[in-house]
């Protein structure tokens, strides 16, 4: 079918408006027509129905799209269109019954609708009670989609996104039509998109990165290209926050384990709030403790995954059917998780007082003295005020340490006991760990040191997951716990930041242990010279 050569039928008549149109990187006036609905037909390539597309499509009651022709294809599509954004059909509808269609669509010759499938299906909607809405103005292009697939889309893109954005897609949608285009049909270059869409490259990549989760994520619950089921859940935000904490993973490993976690807590539902969940996962990745949580994690997976091979899972009544019966996997997730974020609040608690110490130390040390010469006599005598106020607080500081030393010396002699640190068995298949700066001599609190890791054995690992801290020869806890990775002939610096008491200290020990070992265990210990000065000078 051409529409255009209906015009002496009356099905197509044209009108004395106009719309530029930009195709095929050439702007011009396109002249507005007329159309009669009937002759119209909704573009199932559209990105914003693509979801509700697959869940249609996966039903095995329903005939495919494919199979469906006229009338019966438009009213499949035409719900998709309303489900997908009831609200947005309302308004518009009725704004379109009080002034008729005020911006023209865009339709390919044969009647295949490029803009304005939802002001069409406004139009069918008030067309059941009034005649008067049987025409849709619009712009016809002679173009045909097969012809011209990459131009026609990059005009859609460049329509939806670039001049519309009146209603926005949802999120989901969005990232997988993208995904569709650029990666799995490459009908689009990552720039062409860009261009049509006129956004920023590195937002289009963080989606498409997002997009890759979400289709692992429908893999991992055995309902793969069920696109509706990650929309129903509606996971893009957590997967969107979950990309930049993966580049922080320094091994293919540690990222694997960490989407199966969050797959895992995803699927079951374990939490109430995405952007609460994630950030709580951040929280855990930034404290000493992630490596213990993500063992435990790992456990729970290992028993998710061997449920799910015994439980047959095709589809969303499967899936909740399987969550449903498996309520003690989603306790055991949610337990892990508060466990551990407890365990973490309480560790940052207990160093708080030391780590504003060494801030104060810090911020001291950043005194120009040779100021103090020109200070003026009140501005001196304040600045000695000051310090008096210093002086007392450090003291009642101290004298409040001091005195809880010697209460637990006194009334708990029988409970004061020596930690003790065991040597870690050395497996054949894990490298060996090596700090490459020996001896060590600290002269600030805040410093790093370089590792790296040798193969034990020809067939061994090329990394290995570690945990290292400084202990006093009491094994007193100096600093927070540091996780890192280290690949064989790779070197791996780690930052360390010591607590204000480690600056009165001579000497100090450097623990290193790796994440699976236990935590009495020690794969280094390195005895470390403590030389802390402070080039601070009150001379006045």
């Amino acid at each position: 079918m051409d529409l255009l050569a209906l015009q002496d039928r009356r099905l197509v008549e044209k009108t004395g408006l106009s719309r530029k149109l930009t195709l095929g990187g050439v702007t011009k006036a396109y002249p507005v027509y007329r159309v009669s609905l009937e002759l119209l037909y909704y573009n199932d390539q559209n990105d914003r129905i693509a979801t509700w597309i697959t869940q249609y499509n996966n039903d095995p009651t329903k005939p495919t799209l494919t199979e469906l022709s006229g009338e019966a294809y438009n009213r499949v599509i035409q719900q998709f269109i309303i489900d997908s954004n009831p609200a947005a059909i309302e308004k518009t509808k009725n704004n379109i019954a009080l002034v008729n269609q005020r911006e023209p669509g865009v339709v390919l010759a044969d009647g295949r609708i490029i803009d304005g499938n939802r002001r069409f299906t406004c139009l069918r909607l008030l067309q059941e009670t009034d005649p008067a809405f049987s025409w849709f103005e619009t712009v016809i292009l002679t173009e045909s989609a097969k012809d011209n697939q990459k131009q026609i889309k990059m005009l859609e893109l460049a329509i939806q996104h670039g001049e519309e954005q009146r209603v926005g897609y949802n999120a989901i949608d969005l990232a997988i039509g993208a995904y569709h285009d650029i990666v799995e049909t490459k009908l689009l270059t990552l720039q062409e998109y860009v261009s049509s869409t006129n956004e920023q490259q590195n937002d289009v990549k963080r989606r498409l990165e997002t997009a890759q989760l979400i289709i692992e994520f429908l893999e991992f619950m055995n309902v793969p290209k069920q696109y509706h089921i990650a929309r129903e859940m509606q996971v893009y935000s957590v997967f969107f926050e979950l990309v930049p904490l993966l580049k922080r993973c320094e091994t293919d490993e540690a990222r694997q384990t960490l989407k199966n976690s969050v797959f895992s807590n995803v699927m079951m539902s374990s939490f109430d709030d995405q952007r609460k969940y994630i950030r709580s996962v951040k929280s855990m990745m930034d404290s000493g403790l992630f490596s213990s949580y993500i063992k435990r994690q790992q456990r729970i997976f290992g028993e998710l995954q061997e449920r799910k091979e015994s439980f047959e899972i095709k589809n969303e009544q499967d899936l909740k059917a399987f969550v449903r019966q498996n309520e003690e996997i989603k306790e055991d997730l949610q337990i892990s998780l508060d466990r551990s974020l407890t365990l973490s609040k309480k560790a940052q608690t207990r160093n708080m007082p030391s780590q504003l110490v060494g801030k104060s130390i810090s911020t001291l040390m950043d005194i120009d003295t040779r100021i103090i010469d020109k200070l003026s006599d009140s501005e001196r005598e304040k600045l000695g005020n000051q310090l008096r106020k210093l002086s007392d607080t450090v003291s009642l500081i101290t004298g409040e340490v001091n005195a809880e030393e010697d209460d637990q010396a006194v009334q708990k002699p029988s409970e004061v006991k020596t930690a003790r640190l065991f040597s870690a068995v050395q497996r054949a298949d894990e490298p060996t760990i090596v700090c490459e700066k020996a001896p060590i001599r600290i002269t600030n609190l805040g410093f790093s040191l370089p590792f790296s890791a040798e193969r034990y054995a020809s067939q061994g690992k090329e990394a290995v997951d570690c945990i290292a801290y400084f202990t006093d020869e009491s094994y007193e806890q100096l600093c927070p716990l540091q996780q890192f990775s280290v690949r064989v002939e790779e070197t791996t610096r780690v930052s360390f930041t010591l607590n204000a008491a480690a600056s009165s200290l001579k000497r100090c020990y450097l623990v290193v242990r790796y994440a699976s070992d236990d935590y009495n265990e020690a794969r280094l210990v390195f005895d470390c010279e403590i030389k802390i000065s402070f080039q601070v000078d009150f001379d006045f």
